[in-house]
């Protein structure tokens, strides 16, 4: 099969346009990989910084949380209540969600109130069928007179 001079110069033609659209495309592909790269680059900057600073508060706050925690379990004992030495039940324990979310920490002040209102109350309860049965005496002053 012979080629005539017209068509061998059509296929150098062609193949030169061939070659400069792919060498146009591997131009245009590196430009957009090499910017994809600075804003995959600018990316891993911005996560970065995020983790320098996010990385210690969160070793800060998981140890401020665990301090807390030992703190509030140490602090956990079975709470006496003002009632308890009035000859009453003790109160029932709290669930264990209500007891994590409210410490048991009470303040001085606040307990000589909570004493002083269970005195008061105590002073005004009617005596009926559920007062204890003796000399009138309350149950803490029996208590105390058992002792002696």
């Amino acid at each position: 099969m012979k080629r005539s001079l017209q068509e061998v110069v059509e296929l150098v033609v062609f193949g030169l346009v061939a070659l400069l659209i792919g060498t146009g495309l591997l131009w245009v592909v590196g430009w957009v990989l090499s910017l994809g790269g600075l804003l995959l680059k600018a990316l891993a900057g911005l996560l970065w910084l995020l983790l320098r600073f996010v990385v210690p508060v969160a070793i800060v706050a998981g140890i401020v949380y665990f301090i807390v925690k030992a703190l509030q379990g140490r602090g956990n004992a079975q709470p006496v209540t003002a009632a308890a030495g009035h000859g009453q039940a003790p109160a029932a324990p709290a669930a264990p969600s209500q007891a994590a979310s409210a410490p048991v920490t009470p303040s001085a002040p606040k307990a000589a109130e909570v004493a002083a209102d269970a005195n008061v109350a105590a002073a005004q309860a009617p005596a009926g069928p559920e007062a204890p049965a003796g000399d009138g005496a309350s149950a803490g002053e029996q208590d105390s007179e058992d002792e002696a």
